[in-house]
């Protein structure tokens, strides 16, 4: 299977799932990324050197995958994915090899409904931090 396949299989996944609240979809390796999907509001906010800096971030965190799992494998298994919420989206970097993986984009508040337990401890943070500042 080739890069544009595995392309539209994972956008035809997760597109199905999560639906107008998928904001998108980048496969990189080491020498480049290819674009599956990207939601037009959120390709507005982004030109092309932005774009290029964050893939590099992203081939970046597929380094620590081998240290990760030296850490942690032996009692929680392989690790799989990096994932960072943002106050408009969550990304997921699932890491492949060293410099090669998978970034999908949803949008937070997606995320938080459909994963309850995340969705009420950014409550209970947003909550406390209200607090502290009154």
């Amino acid at each position: 299977m080739d890069s544009t396949e595995f392309g539209e299989r994972i956008e035809s996944v997760v597109g199905a799932q999560i639906g107008e609240h998928l904001r998108s979809i980048i496969g990189y390796t080491r020498d480049s990324h290819t674009v599956h999907y990207v939601r037009d509001d959120v390709k507005r906010t982004y030109d092309d050197r932005n774009l290029e800096r964050a893939i590099d971030e992203l081939r970046l965190e597929t380094i620590e995958k081998e240290y990760i799992n030296s850490l942690f494998q032996e009692m929680h298994g392989e690790f799989d994915c990096r994932i960072d919420v943002f106050e408009n989206a969550v990304e997921m970097n699932f890491a492949v090899t060293e410099g090669e993986g998978l970034e999908i984009s949803v949008d937070r508040d997606y995320f938080a409904e459909q994963d309850t337990l995340v969705g009420d401890i950014m409550g209970a943070i947003g909550t406390h931090v209200a607090e502290r500042s009154d």
